[in-house]
């Protein structure tokens, strides 16, 4: 069995897409031959990570979990793309970057991104941002929707659902609208693991709310230990549950990409708010509904109301989406462990 090197895994974010992206990008690599020996967790510089500088000698391929991250040059992509280069300049194994979002980056994050042997993003937006610099690539849906979910047609869609965001102050509105009418509140978040090593942050309460919906409150202290602010976030315990709920819904507002993800599995007709990439826009292109479904909130029931509905035409480009979608990500994976 081959062996493979992971960056930027989120199996332990406290999120139900990033969680469902590592456990597939796991199982799909598996299913071809090849075992993940060690990993390197998301928001950490591999860099510093000795073990996994020692695991690199005995790989046979470094694989980069792209997802949310390669946009605008953040320092943590920044951080990433270089592990293509270093490889390249020790060994001679492929670098494969998978499931990504590419936007706006400065120039030197592309003459990075050339190092890598193959690309796969997640949509064409980001395909045509790569051809500009000369960079090519393939499109491959993310990998969210390879886990399958079957979809009871004789069940009957009822309520309004509304999600978080990747932006916190928008995250606290859409909660309050979810409050202020009765809207069911499905934030993306799982239950979240804490570390305690450093004292800069520390959960003090985690409770049972509601129905499958906990929260715990969050205190982060500076380094004297002094406080400095405390937030509460709602979470979905488990993955199932959450995306049952969405499927039981007549509209969703959305905020998080992955939630829209489901959403389309669900067939669940949805408001869609811009994210901090163009990723929730380049997935509906290509799927081939346009952007009519993303607005701004609305605290308007009425205007969210009239969005309850997909036309014959649209469930059909859903469908077809959705049913591809598992195909072409099970012969990337065919494909990446071709080229080892």
């Amino acid at each position: 069995m081959k062996k493979a090197i992971l960056l930027n895994d989120t199996s332990g974010v406290p999120h139900h897409g990033c969680r469902i992206v590592s456990r597939c990008i796991n199982n799909l690599l598996l299913r071809n031959n090849i075992k993940v020996i060690d990993t390197n967790p998301c928001e950490r510089n591999w860099v510093h990570n000795k073990r996994l500088l020692k695991n690199i000698q005995i790989a046979d391929i470094i694989i980069v979990n792209g997802e949310g991250t390669f946009h605008h040059s953040q320092t943590i992509a920044m951080e990433l793309i270089t592990i293509a280069k270093y490889v390249k300049k020790t060994l001679s194994i492929p670098v494969v970057l998978i499931n990504a979002t590419i936007q706006d980056n400065d120039s030197k994050f592309y003459e990075y991104l050339k190092y890598f042997d193959l690309i796969f993003v997640r949509e064409s937006l980001s395909s045509a941002d790569l051809l500009k610099h000369g960079i090519k690539c393939k499109v491959v849906p993310d990998l969210s929707f390879y886990k399958k979910f079957y979809i009871d047609a004789r069940k009957k869609k009822i309520g309004i659902g509304i999600t978080d965001s990747v932006f916190l102050p928008l995250s606290e509105k859409m909660c309050n609208l979810s409050k202020s009418n009765d809207y069911y509140f499905l934030p993306i978040l799982s239950s979240p693991n804490f570390s305690f090593s450093s004292m800069r942050q520390l959960t003090i309460t985690t409770v049972f709310y509601a129905k499958k919906l906990y929260k715990y409150v969050l205190i982060k202290f500076s380094h004297s230990l002094e406080y400095k602010d405390a937030r509460v976030f709602y979470y979905y315990n488990n993955y199932n549950d959450y995306v049952n709920r969405i499927s039981d819904l007549s509209l969703i507002i959305v905020g998080r990409y992955h939630s829209l993800c489901f959403a389309l599995k669900t067939l669940t007709p949805f408001i869609a708010i811009k994210s901090n990439s163009f990723k929730i826009e380049g997935m509906l292109e290509d799927i081939g509904i346009g952007n009519k479904c993303i607005q701004p909130l609305d605290n308007s029931r009425k205007n969210i109301e009239k969005n309850i509905f997909f036309s014959d035409e649209e469930t059909k480009r859903i469908k077809l989406y959705t049913y591809q979608a598992t195909n072409k990500i099970e012969i990337m994976f065919k494909e990446i462990s071709s080229f080892i």
